[in-house]
């Protein structure tokens, strides 16, 4: 994959690993080792970030071996659902302090590279947004908001509570979406993943997915008894709204999408049918839109996705 140049753009940094988290659940020492592995591979160009929940933290002292005089461990940390605001708040600003105090007690073998906050079932309010951009701007880590109102409409204000923020200050918030998990009913739509994805990339908001995504194309799996999205469909499809500026229904054409012949992933560049993308501007809509997912595994969906190039090398 690294010698195609737009496959490499789209690729870079993908995937945040989540071992820890369903379906895999492993123990933190036998995914921290799995991650230590991982990032001196060859492959290591397409792993991003470990996630790891901020109460966590105090657990990696036991796991500096695997780093220390090595490539770091790069973190993206996961806060605690809140029931209201008012507990959100308070718990943001003790969670603040313990990764502060640990991003310096580690400082030497691990690094933050982003927190991912969920909102809580409330439309989030400008002192709230504040918090968490300026707990991320203390740390320098970007910062995600997890959506929390899918089942209503009411997810539209908080991304809208997130873009007028945004426009008023240097330090962006994104968006956290949740496009899965381990049953049916915790799958999103893909109208709904379509229109979550319009809004944000109309606004320039930066967004990363979490859950669900083991697997480039979308289809049916036995397992959680649903069609599961594929990777490769959202990012192509915010990829490709943002080029050529498509509404709710061209996206979601892109994500609803099962036949793996429609996506190319040439060396002339990669897209969908007949709208192609290249290099450079696959670089720049990874870095600023559409950021990375969480997968528990590295190795199924990069595996799949290479079997895919492959097939179509053979097949050209």
């Amino acid at each position: 994959m690294k010698e195609n140049p737009n496959l490499y753009a789209l690729m870079e940094g993908l995937i945040d690993y989540a071992g820890l988290f369903p379906p895999a659940n492993l123990a933190l020492k036998d995914a921290i080792a799995i991650y230590a592995k991982d990032i001196q591979s060859d492959d290591a160009w397409i792993l991003k970030t470990f996630i790891l929940p901020i109460a966590k933290l105090c657990e990696l002292q036991a796991h500096s071996n695997l780093f220390m005089n090595q490539k770091k461990l790069t973190l993206s940390l996961t806060g605690k659902k809140s029931a209201t605001e008012e507990e959100c708040v308070s718990q943001l600003d003790e969670e603040l302090k313990q990764i502060f105090f640990y991003q310096n007690k580690y400082r030497d073998w691990a690094r933050v590279a982003a927190i991912e906050i969920p909102f809580p079932s409330a439309i989030p309010t400008k002192s709230l947004l504040q918090q968490i951009a300026n707990g991320a701007k203390r740390i320098n880590a970007k910062a995600y908001c997890e959506l929390t109102l899918l089942n209503n409409e009411d997810w539209r204000k908080q991304v809208d509570a997130i873009s007028e923020f945004n426009q008023q200050g240097r330090n962006k918030l994104g968006v956290k979406l949740r496009t899965g998990g381990i049953e049916a009913k915790m799958f999103p739509s893909t109208e709904k993943v379509a229109s979550v994805v319009s809004v944000c990339v109309k606004r320039k908001i930066p967004l990363k997915f979490t859950a669900g995504l083991h697997h480039p194309i979308r289809m049916y799996r036995e397992e959680v008894n649903t069609k599961m999205h594929g990777f490769l469909n959202i990012f192509m499809a915010g990829m490709i709204a943002y080029k050529k500026g498509l509404g709710v229904n061209g996206i979601e054409e892109v994500i609803v999408d099962e036949n793996s012949a429609n996506f190319i992933l040439a060396n002339h560049g990669i897209g969908w049918k007949d709208i192609v993308l290249q290099h450079t501007e696959i670089k720049w809509m990874r870095e600023n839109l559409l950021c990375s997912f969480g997968s528990c595994s590295f190795d199924e969906p990069r595996m799949e996705l290479l079997e895919l190039s492959n097939r179509q090398e053979v097949i050209k």
